[in-house]
């Protein structure tokens, strides 16, 4: 026998030992960066320093780039792997490669093209049979590839030779230029003193992402949770570094320098990187669906894949979407799942008419609702046979109120999903009271076995706390003025006062404490409250209000004494008099404060530059236009146009000249088009006009007299200016995007074809 429960307990323990090593493997990750270390990585560095991987539960082992590990495979091939890559994962999506995109940290790709000055090399056109180092990968180096293109130089006009990752092989004359990263080569040739042209890809139009953070979409099924423990840990660890340079500097100079960088050059890197991630502007791991498309278009037009569509939603990753485990959809798909509730406690559960109503329902209706399934719920039998078979069924769950301590061994609860604020109860002539601590020899009342009352009795060991069984032996106690208040959250005081017509009793304040409202169920079915987590943690504080601003009551009472009125009549009639004084003054404060919000209405719906609507507006616009075509089955067109060759003018007169032929155009078009219509800035030199009631006919007419006025136009530029056009109208069940899409299409296909010329779709 004594042999026999050994044996069971080694069983035991070998049992826990290789659920805890298998549990410990689950959370480690192997992330793959694509470059040697330096702060280009520093955000996976910091994560790990401060602890924010290990506290979501990760070990994460950072690997240096080795050239012998495909960064794509290694993601979709290994378990837990994560790689850093290039926008050309598009391209590999595609192709069919099951990627998914987790965050883009920055925004505008550091990647660019170097030459020094003495090589003379001042445009695109220079570099016509000169040298080149760039990455044999084409995918790759895309952006500057297609900045040389745009600019009428054939590929093959260039002398591109393999890149030695050397910058003395630039200084030394070895190559005319090379694909360079703005936070590296630049620092050093500065050091030198080494005067140097910078070609970047995004002043000409091809604005790519830099350091992709990516995994594999089994990844992201499999491991939901993982994944977004990873992707906040690795945001938070990214947040730190930028916030602290020179501390993540440092570490990075300590710990991570295998390039032998100088602390200086890191800080410098820092600096860099942090505007291309655009983090003052929140965009950090931002990743833009419609920048997505554009780059892929462009792929596509460079001929790396004849595939040419793939769902958005698939390929990169929303941190708000709740996603759960092939286990997990088992799961649900395998059990009813059932809330059982004791129905006798207003306003959480009870019944009406054989119908059980409360909180507790509207919360569980929710998390149905969020999770797009139908679940059960049924009274507590008051047999305790029935009783106890329910307490041990794997899918009954019901709501715990943190009144009690929970048994850990036996049962598992939910994360909070609505807290309710404390307060206590007292006779009418009470003052309000917001803190006990004023309290000393005081007897407050609080139910048995609430978790609150040992926090209450550490916190406040001058009040004397008494333990009742119910809210009506507290109120008791407090009209035999045995008990000072009672202390119960604030919709079961206010419940039961106006259910009871206790009109001696009132709430006399909210405390600093909360009940918090969670889902138990059984230990051994502790994956539905997994699941439930994960819904939980989405649900809106707008969604949570709407439940229990339902259940909260205003107590009135009847006023049988008026002589306290009294009391206050000369102190109102002094108030009334200081507000008469005073109104005048306020009167021309309220004038300011219209002037001052119309200012703010216009800035928030127009352009700064040019003074049309900007993108915001017009979109909303659109949207009412849709709207009202649909219901009155009315057609709409809009003329979509670009101004031509704009890069080369800002390159060639400035900035300055540029802004202003932006606001020449937007003054042309906003003086020749109906009253009716609409005109907006959609981005950089690209504009929309939305027109009511006109078919695509009619918007070419327009558009042609546009594309007239604004070639004829003088500019002061020494070279004329001319548009592209793109016109499209609606069509049954259209969407904003489908629209934008076929106009924008017809727009580049004009610019594909010559320029200067108008398309209908």
């Amino acid at each position: 026998m004594y042999n026999m429960r050994m044996y069971r307990k080694i069983l035991i323990l070998l049992f826990i030992f290789i659920t805890t090593v298998n549990a410990n493997q689950k959370n480690k990750i192997t992330l793959q960066l694509d470059w040697l270390h330096q702060f280009q990585f520093a955000g996976y560095y910091m994560a790990k320093e401060k602890g924010y991987y290990k506290e979501n539960n990760l070990d994460v082992n950072i690997k240096e780039f080795d050239y012998n590990v495909n960064l794509l495979d290694h993601a979709l091939n290994n378990d837990a792997s994560y790689s850093v890559g290039k926008s050309s994962l598009i391209i590999d999506r595609l192709q069919g490669k099951k990627v998914v995109l987790l965050a883009a940290i920055y925004q505008n790709s550091p990647m660019v093209l170097l030459s020094l000055k003495k090589s003379d090399i001042k445009t695109i056109d220079d570099l016509k049979n000169q040298r080149i180092m760039l990455t044999p990968d084409a995918r790759s180096a895309a952006s500057i590839n297609s900045m040389i293109k745009s600019q009428g130089v054939k590929l093959d006009e260039i002398n591109f030779i393999p890149h030695s990752f050397k910058l003395d092989d630039l200084i030394n004359g070895k190559t005319e230029a090379m694909g360079c990263y703005l936070s590296n080569e630049p620092y050093i040739l500065k050091q030198k003193g080494i005067e140097f042209e910078t070609f970047n890809p995004k002043d000409y139009g091809f604005d790519f992402y830099g350091g992709i953070l990516f995994t594999s979409q089994e990844e992201l099924e499999k491991n939901p949770t993982r994944v977004k423990n990873f992707y906040e840990a690795t945001i938070r660890g990214w947040k730190y570094a930028f916030e602290n340079i020179e501390e993540t500097a440092k570490v990075i100079f300590d710990k991570y320098n295998t390039q032998n960088k100088t602390l200086d050059s890191l800080v410098f890197e820092g600096k860099v990187l942090k505007n291309l991630a655009k983090f003052d502007e929140n965009l950090l791991g931002n990743i833009d669906e419609k920048k997505i498309q554009e780059l892929k278009r462009l792929y596509l037009v460079l001929g790396f894949t004849k595939n040419s569509d793939f769902k958005i939603e698939e390929f990169v990753y929303n941190k708000n979407k709740i996603l759960f485990s092939n286990h997990e959809k088992e799961y649900l798909k395998s059990n009813d799942i059932t809330l059982v509730t004791k129905a006798n406690k207003v306003p959480y559960s009870y019944k009406t008419n054989d119908e059980i109503l409360g909180m507790e329902v509207d919360i569980w209706q929710l998390l149905q609702k969020k999770l797009g399934a139908n679940f059960n719920t049924v009274e507590i039998p008051k047999h305790n046979q029935v009783l106890s078979s329910i307490d041990t069924n794997s899918i009954h769950l019901r709501f715990d109120y943190s009144k009690r301590d929970l048994d850990k061994n036996n049962y598992v609860e939910s994360d909070p999903i609505i807290k309710i604020s404390m307060a206590i109860a007292t006779l009418n002539d009470k003052n309000l009271i917001t803190d006990l601590s004023i309290f000393k020899n005081k007897k407050i009342a609080i139910l048995k076995n609430d978790v609150l009352y040992r926090k209450l009795k550490t916190n406040y060991p001058s009040i004397e706390f008494i333990e009742v069984d119910s809210t009506k032996e507290a109120v008791r106690l407090i009209k035999e003025e045995k008990a000072f208040g009672l202390i119960e959250d604030i919709l079961s005081l206010t419940h039961y006062i106006n259910s009871t017509n206790e009109n001696d009793i009132k709430l006399t304040g909210t405390l600093p404490f909360e009940l918090e409202l969670k889902l138990v169920t059984t230990k051994n079915n502790e994956v539905i409250i997994n699941i439930f987590n994960k819904i939980i943690n989405q649900i809106t504080q707008e969604e949570k209000n709407s439940i229990t601003h339902k259940y909260q009551l205003v107590l009135y009472k009847e006023v049988s004494d008026y002589t306290w009125i009294y009391k206050f009549i000369l102190p109102l009639c002094l108030l009334l008099v200081i507000i008469t004084i005073v109104n005048g003054k306020m009167r021309k404060e309220i004038r300011k404060r219209k002037h001052a919000e119309k200012a703010l209405v216009d800035y928030a719906n127009k352009d700064s530059l040019t003074q049309v609507f900007n993108r915001r507006k017009i979109e909303k616009i659109m949207n009412a236009q849709i709207k009202e075509s649909k219901n009155d089955e009315t057609t709409f067109s809009i003329i979509f146009f670009d101004i031509d060759n704009f890069k080369m003018i800002n390159d060639n007169f400035g900035h300055i000249r540029g802004d202003k032929v932006l606001i020449s155009i937007a003054k042309i078009v906003s003086s020749n088009i109906r009253s009716s219509d609409f005109i907006g800035r959609w981005g950089g030199e690209e504009f929309i006009i939305i027109l009511p009631n006109t078919n695509s006919k009619d918007a070419y007419t327009i558009a042609s007299n546009l594309k007239v006025l604004i070639s004829n136009y003088n500019f002061d530029l020494e070279k004329a200016v001319t548009c592209s056009f793109g016109i499209t109208d609606f069509k049954k069940d259209d969407s904003k995007k489908e629209m934008v899409k076929r106009a924008d299409d017809a727009m580049y296909y004009v610019k594909r074809n010559g320029k200067n010329d108008i398309k209908v779709d």
